[in-house]
């Protein structure tokens, strides 16, 4: 990991040693096994749930909400975007980003923007700030690279240490399955 990514992700202000280090810990082990051409990093103000996992907006005034196969931006309000960077192999260093990922738009606009119409070689990593606050982290990950357009999601305790407290992961093909086992009923 290259020293720009490294300062990138460490320890800020709020922020829980051992969750930074999980977060780096869990980066390297994607660019070694993965080898994405990019790699998008996004640190999000405060925690958020598994529910953002595949998550792509609300409609019916806010009430309900989108959740898709194919991986879209998820919609974190740009003000909740603390910063975000992308990095290019094969020294993952820091190359400029085109556009930014979150921007602010309404629902209708943001349940079409798709990951792999942003970067489909790339593996995008959100985190959350203010871990050591909070007493817990939160990571997802996309990968549309990947076969199936995986992705997962992994929250982190801090019961004595930094623990996964809770973790979702669903691939295209499973997501599918889903949907098609519901429509059967």
């Amino acid at each position: 990991m290259t020293s720009v990514l490294t300062e990138f992700i460490a320890q800020q202000n709020g922020d829980a040693r051992e969750f930074v280090e999980t977060v780096q810990n869990l980066i390297v082990g994607l660019l070694r096994e993965q080898h994405p051409k990019r790699l998008y990093v996004v640190r999000i103000d405060n925690w958020f749930g598994p529910r953002w996992l595949r998550f792509a907006g609300k409609v019916v005034h806010g009430v309900a909400g989108i959740w898709f196969s194919v991986l879209r931006v998820p919609p974190f309000v740009p003000h909740r975007v603390i910063s975000e960077r992308m990095f290019a192999a094969p020294s993952y260093e820091e190359s400029a980003i085109n556009s930014s990922l979150h921007i602010e738009c309404r629902s209708a606009h943001a349940v079409h923007r798709k990951i792999a119409d942003i970067d489909k070689d790339a593996v995008f990593v959100w985190f959350s700030s203010e871990s050591e606050a909070q007493g817990r982290g939160a990571v997802m990950v996309y990968l549309p690279a990947v076969s199936n357009e995986s992705g997962f999601y992994a929250g982190y305790a801090d019961n004595d240490g930094w623990q996964p407290s809770m973790l979702r992961y669903i691939s295209r093909s499973e997501l599918e399955q889903l949907t098609e086992h519901g429509r059967a009923q």
